[in-house]
C-alpha cells in the first residue's frame, strides 16, 4: 500500500521527467510530442494532487472530476493552441 511520502516521491519524480524533457531544447521550441507528453503528466500530476493529497477522492467525488477536468481542459487548450501555431497558416 502506498503512503503519503510514497506518493510524494513519485510526484516529483513526474515532475523531474517532465523539467527534463523540456530541458532538452534551451533555446529552441518544444517539438510538439515533447510537448504532449509534458501536458499529459501534468494533468496525471494535477489527478494525484486532487485525489491524494487534497483527499477528494471519497469526501467529494464530483469536485475531484472537476478539477482534474479544469487541468485537463487546459492541457488540451494548450495543445490545440500549439498545434495551430506549429501547423497552422
Amino acid at each position: 500500500r502506498n503512503t503519503q511520502l510514497g506518493r510524494a516521491a513519485k510526484l516529483l519524480l513526474l515532475a523531474i521527467i517532465a523539467a527534463l524533457i523540456s530541458a532538452q531544447w534551451k533555446h529552441e521550441a518544444v517539438p510538439f510530442t515533447a510537448f504532449g507528453v509534458i501536458l499529459i503528466l501534468t494533468v496525471i500530476k494535477s489527478r494525484w494532487v486532487v485525489v491524494y493529497f487534497m483527499g477528494l477522492r471519497d469526501l467529494r467525488p464530483r469536485l475531484s472530476m472537476a478539477l482534474v477536468g479544469w487541468s485537463a481542459f487546459f492541457a488540451v487548450a494548450a495543445g490545440t493552441k500549439a498545434l495551430l501555431a506549429t501547423y497552422g497558416s
